[in-house]
Order: structure tokens, then C-alpha cells, then sequence
């Protein structure tokens, strides 16, 4: 209790002293080699301090605690005159305060140390990449915010060395050389989105509903074309199963990277129109792959497009509002990543002749299955909703833990679509429900409570589904 009212008063400030402000985030890469990229906040007219500062110690559909304010370096912050004002870091969690009573905020500047943040934290999908004609950024990683200002419209402004292409999600439809400007509708997109450049940025593009933009950086043989087919064709395969559009553009970036020692690669990362894919030399797809290979790409990508939808734009309570300074603990990441990918294999399966998208959802299922199967008995026999809560800090730091919260949640989806289109006589699927739940939150931007959901799906359909979702969500 005796830091409340500080904090209050601290959050009570901010609010009302800058409630009209503009936010300019500068973002300068000054030259190839350079290891680390510099931030600058301009806040006009000035806010009134003290102020919090946030970097984020994590990101939405990480599941995990990743400490980005430990590769902030030199930060400062300055008045309207140009006159240094204090900017000390808490001992505890990533805030710094900035200025005192009765002075002003006009800047916050940092830089962010990549190289650093890319040897010392070993999941690679968590961290931005540079090297010598490459830079790849994640917003999350590079991007603090003042606290209560998240829901501020944001200028982004972005510097590259001279003849760099530069290429940022949120204004993806060209690539200039040496700077771009872009908006984001708050502090959320802004970190959910990526900034590329560099000589060795690769982009392909390819039309159709959803426009498609390949963004590649690769360290050895890849067919960036057939990568961007594919992806091409996930994309329509997934907004076909979905039925809208919520997004202008899709943006795939693909890392094709050789693996630093004591690193984790192979997995990806969905964002709000967009997608981090970070992968190891040998998993690029070349005109000598396998169909196998071929299949499980299409799959990868058509997987986490899915998750541009569910859950980013359909999700159970915990998910948003998001809470950047320690993993959120969530109920429903069965529901995030396993109904999910479920959506990805029918949405698969579908664009297939059907025996053939029959054949593909069978094998997919098996898989699932053995996953459980094969599960020590400690994460076997948890309840579904215990299992989640584990994830929503374990998800890939102990992959099992992943897996099988996934895995459950996909047979759950599973066995609920075999319900509705029994009961439908095939006139309805688990795709009406879901696309139920994204008009649902499309009018009001509502999570839903875990024991409302089968309520929603039958809403959707018209099948009672309670006991397959009472009995998936306990102890099996």
C-alpha cells in the first residue's frame, strides 16, 4: 500500500498532463556494420512529468518472459529546452521514471543493442537479427512506450544507411531507399509489427485477396519464389476457411538463417497482419524438395496465418487488453493455438480434391493423438484449464508443454466439427462457429469467458457441444 498512491498518482499525471499528445517514434539504423539501432520519442506538446517508461519483457502469443529492457542502452531524456532530465531504471521490472514534479518531457531516446539481443537470447524467434547487409527488426524488441499512452496513434519514422531498401508492416506496399514513414493506430500495433532492410532483403509479391509481400533474408539456397507460392497459396487457402479480409496486406517474414550454437530455431511468430517465420538454411524450400517438405511448409505458413484470426482477432479473456511487462497468464491457449491450427488443417484440407483433404486431416489428427500418447503422466492427466496457465509461461521453453496444450485443444475442435456436421447432415461445420465468434468480437471487441464458449459455438451452429467441451476440459 505504501507504493499505491505514488504509482497512482505517477499513472493519474501522465494521463491528464499529455492527454492530447502526438507521439513521433524515430527509429535510425546509421550504418552497415553497427550493431545496435537508435529509438527517439518525441512528445509534442510535452508531457508532464514524472513519467513511466516501458520497455516489454514479453509478446503476445510468447508465452514466455523475455527480457528486451536488458538490451536498452544509453537512455536519456530531455525538456523542451534541450536540458537533461533524469531517466533512472526501477530495481524491479522493465520501468525507467523520467523527470520529476513540475518539469516537462519532450524526448526519450535509446538505443537497443541487436547483436547483443540476438547472441544472448537462445529462442531465435524472440529476437531482431543484424548483420552486414541485413537488418530485421521486431517491434516488441525495439519499441518502449510511457505508460497509460498505449492507446495514442503513433508516427513512425524510419532511417536506413544510404541505398538500404526499408520495408515496415505497417506500410509494406513499397520499398524506398533510406527512410519510410508509417502510422500505427496504437502502441499495440506499433510493437506487433516488423521494420526489414537491407541490400540482402529479398521481396516478392504476389496478388490476390489479401495481397501477399515475401520478405526474405536467406544465408544459403533457398527458392524464394516457390517460398512465396506457397505462402501465397496458404494465405487464400485460410482466408477462403475464414471468409474475410480484416487485414490490406500480409507480410511473411522469413529468416533462412545458419544456427548459432546453444539457439532454438524452427519456430514461428503470427502478428497482426503479418508473420515472423526464423528457420535454419536447410529448412528453405528448393526446387529439389520433397513434396513431403513441401506440404509441411504450406502447412507452417497456412498454421500461423490462421492465428491472424484466432486468436488475434477472436480470443478468450486474458489474451487483450495485453500486458507487456510479464507474461499474461491466459486459460484459453488451447483455444488460441489449437483451434487454431485445427482451422489451418481443415482450411487445408479443403483446397484439396476430397479424399485427398480427407487423407491430410486424418494424418494430421494421428499426429495429434500420438502427442498425447507419448506425453509423461504429470502432463497427461492435467486439466485442460491447469495445462493452459503452464503454457502461458512454458509454451516453448518446455515445448511439451506446448505441444500438448495444442494438441488437445485441436482434437477438442476436432471432435466438435465431426458433431456439428453430423447433427448439421453437413450443412454446417466448427467453421460456422468460428466465424460466429470473429463477427461476434468484429461489434464489440469482446473476449470470451471459458465457460461461455460452448455456449457461442452452439449459438453459431445450433448443436449443443457441452459435454465434448466439459470433457476435453477436464483431467483426462
Amino acid at each position: 500500500m505504501r507504493q499505491a498512491l505514488p504509482l497512482a498518482i505517477l499513472v493519474l499525471a501522465v494521463c491528464c498532463g499529455a492527454q492530447d499528445a502526438a507521439l513521433s517514434y524515430h527509429l535510425q539504423y546509421r550504418a552497415a556494420g553497427e550493431s545496435s539501432v537508435h529509438v527517439r520519442i518525441d512528445f509534442s506538446p510535452p508531457l508532464a512529468g514524472p513519467a513511466v517508461f516501458i520497455v516489454p519483457r514479453n509478446y503476445p502469443g510468447g508465452y514466455a518472459l523475455v527480457l528486451y529492457d536488458s538490451f536498452v542502452e544509453q537512455p536519456r531524456a530531455l525538456s523542451p529546452k534541450a536540458e537533461s532530465l533524469t531517466m533512472s531504471k526501477q530495481s524491479q521490472g522493465p520501468r525507467w521514471l523520467v523527470g520529476e514534479e513540475g518539469q516537462t518531457i519532450s524526448r526519450i531516446e535509446y538505443d537497443v543493442n541487436i547483436d547483443r539481443m540476438e547472441h544472448e537470447l537462445p529462442e531465435a524467434i524472440d529476437s531482431s537479427k543484424v548483420r552486414p547487409r541485413y537488418l530485421g527488426l521486431l517491434g516488441y524488441s525495439v519499441f518502449g512506450y510511457i505508460d497509460g499512452l498505449e492507446g495514442r496513434a503513433i508516427e513512425l519514422h524510419v532511417d536506413s544507411p544510404p541505398e538500404w531498401p526499408v520495408l515496415s508492416t505497417l506500410a509494406p506496399a513499397t520499398s524506398p531507399t533510406g527512410s519510410i514513414t508509417a502510422r500505427a493506430a496504437n502502441y499495440y500495433a506499433l510493437a506487433d509489427s516488423q521494420i526489414l532492410m537491407g541490400p540482402d532483403l529479398q521481396v516478392r509479391r504476389r496478388p490476390g485477396k489479401i495481397p501477399l509481400v515475401m520478405a526474405v533474408y536467406a544465408e544459403g539456397d533457398a527458392d524464394i519464389n516457390l517460398e512465396a507460392d506457397l505462402a501465397r497459396e496458404a494465405l487464400d487457402n485460410v482466408q477462403s476457411y475464414f471468409g474475410t479480409a480484416p487485414f490490406q496486406q500480409y507480410t511473411a517474414q522469413l529468416e533462412l538463417l545458419r544456427p548459432l550454437a546453444g539457439h532454438t530455431y524452427g519456430f514461428s511468430q503470427e502478428h497482426l497482419d503479418s508473420g515472423t517465420f526464423t528457420l535454419t538454411v536447410p529448412q528453405a524450400i528448393r526446387r529439389d524438395s520433397s513434396d513431403r517438405e513441401r506440404k509441411m511448409t504450406l502447412f507452417n505458413y497456412a498454421h500461423h496465418i490462421a492465428h491472424c484470426w484466432i486468436p488475434k482477432r477472436a480470443y478468450g479473456e486474458g489474451y487483450l487488453p495485453f500486458n507487456w511487462e510479464l507474461p499474461p497468464v491466459i486459460d484459453t491457449i488451447w483455444f488460441n493455438e489449437g483451434f487454431g491450427r485445427y482451422a489451418a488443417i481443415e482450411a487445408v484440407a479443403d483446397a484439396m480434391p476430397p479424399e485427398e483433404g480427407a487423407a491430410s486431416r486424418r494424418r494430421q489428427l494421428e499426429i495429434l493423438r500420438k502427442t498425447l500418447a507419448d506425453a509423461p503422466p504429470f502432463i497427461r492427466h492435467m486439466p485442460l484449464l491447469v495445462l493452459s496457465r503452464e503454457a502461458s509461461f512454458m509454451y516453448s521453453v518446455d515445448f511439451r508443454i506446448g505441444q500438448n496444450v495444442f494438441a488437445r485443444g485441436a482434437l477438442m475442435a476436432a471432435e466438435i466439427d465431426d458433431r456439428i456436421r453430423e447433427r448439421t447432415h453437413g450443412q454446417k461445420s466448427l467453421r460456422d462457429a468460428l466465424r460466429y465468434l470473429l463477427a461476434r468480437n468484429e461489434k464489440s471487441a469482446q473476449a470470451f469467458k471459458t465457460e461461455e464458449l460452448a455456449r457461442l459455438i452452439s449459438e453459431g451452429t445450433g448443436v449443443n457441444v457441452e459435454d465434448i467441451f466439459a470433457r476435453w476440459m477436464a483431467a483426462p
